[in-house]
């Protein structure tokens, strides 16, 4: 899956929300986390909806109902009526008036974040979009963007197509997070040097590289 999210920067340095909005942040690296005009929004208790919303935001296109239901339901009694009731609470997190986010048109569905930040596609779009590599600062900036891994504590029982996901999605990265950690202990310098050097064999402990 491709990250199709856009960012727009204001003055400060913030993402600004749709007509100036308050600036809408996901963190996908690390435990899911949500923040609107740096107030912590508090998550829903199903693991289903807080695996919908790390998935459509990381989907960057409209995603088949059909596509969500085999994800996330294990051939519940009702799994549309399931999604409904889903996408509702996730409406409740990101929706804000005069900006509906969810989009459920026809038989897909899919999750508006432009003007938002979102840490896991900021960073794919920077090491993996194609642009030149960031200097030593930027490889500092998008490092520091990782507190663990994707979507980091959240698994479901009996969704094997999920589960498949996270997986590809938590090794795509962890190897990016430990070409950054390589990156900054060759060119960083003392201290600085060894704790990313630290990381890297916490990331990695049987790389090579990394010990000599």
């Amino acid at each position: 899956m491709g990250a199709g999210v856009g960012s727009a920067v204001g003055n400060a340095g913030e993402t600004v929300g749709p007509g100036g909005g308050a600036p809408l942040r996901l963190r996908l690296l690390g435990r899911l986390a949500l923040s609107r005009g740096g107030e912590e929004v508090a998550l829903p208790a199903s693991r289903k909806v807080r695996a919908l919303l790390g998935y459509l935001a990381m989907a960057g296109a409209p995603v088949p109902r059909s596509r969500l239901c085999e994800l996330l339901w294990d051939v519940p009694n009702d799994p549309r009526g399931e999604l409904r009731w889903s996408l509702s609470k996730l409406r409740g997190l990101v929706d804000a008036p005069g900006c509906r986010r969810v989009e459920a048109t026809g038989d897909t569905v899919r999750l508006d974040l432009s003007g938002c930040a979102v840490d896991a596609a900021e960073v794919a779009a920077a090491l993996e979009g194609g642009a030149a590599m960031p200097g030593l600062d930027g490889a500092r900036a998008l490092a520091a963007r990782f507190a663990g891994d994707f979507l980091e504590g959240l698994e479901l029982e009996r969704c094997p197509a999920l589960s498949a996901w996270l997986a590809a999605e938590r090794r795509r990265f962890r190897d990016l997070r430990a070409a950054l950690l390589a990156r900054l202990a060759a060119e960083a310098a003392g201290a600085e040097a060894q704790a990313h050097l630290a990381a890297w064999l916490a990331l990695e402990p049987f790389e090579l590289r990394a010990h000599r």
